[in-house]
């Protein structure tokens, strides 16, 4: 079949406007996933930020004010889980004491393979190694919680 030079143009702007319309929508969900990072990065550091300040306070410790921080940045699975295991650490610091001076090499980084999983590093002055929590973020009601840590293998 002989196609005519009308509707091969017809096609050929139906096929140009079909790829601009998918180069569009990628370049749309590109942004919207580094607005996504953003947004979780900075609840991360936000959380880090003030969990840490919170928790280096002299004595004694002012739980009301770490729970909320909890509340706000965590979900309320997560919270519970923790609580149910009944640890004898901080799983959000893989510590038992906090340090103020861990905001200084506090870093957040994004798995370069999942979506939602970031990892959360500092350096304990105690014995000079790295703390690396692994944590695997949600959306709830248009914001951003820890739902889960993976907790380290010894």
């Amino acid at each position: 079949m002989v196609m005519n030079m009308k509707t091969k143009i017809i096609i050929s702007t139906f096929v140009l406007g079909v790829m601009l319309f998918n180069a569009f929508t990628c370049i749309g969900n590109q942004v919207q996933d580094n607005f996504s990072d953003e947004q979780i990065l900075s609840m991360l550091k936000s959380f880090y930020t003030s969990y840490i300040t919170e928790n280096s306070k002299d004595f004694p410790m002012n739980f009301h004010n770490i729970n909320s921080i909890k509340r706000k940045y965590c979900t309320s699975s997560l919270l519970h889980k923790i609580k149910k295991q009944g640890l004898d650490y901080d799983p959000f610091l893989n510590a038992q004491d906090c340090d103020i001076e861990w905001l200084k090499t506090l870093s957040i980084r994004k798995d370069s393979i999942r979506n939602n999983l970031y990892y959360v590093s500092f350096i304990s002055l105690y014995n000079k190694s790295t703390i690396t929590i692994k944590l695997f973020i949600v959306k709830q009601k248009e914001q951003y919680k820890i739902d889960s840590i993976i907790m380290p293998e010894v």
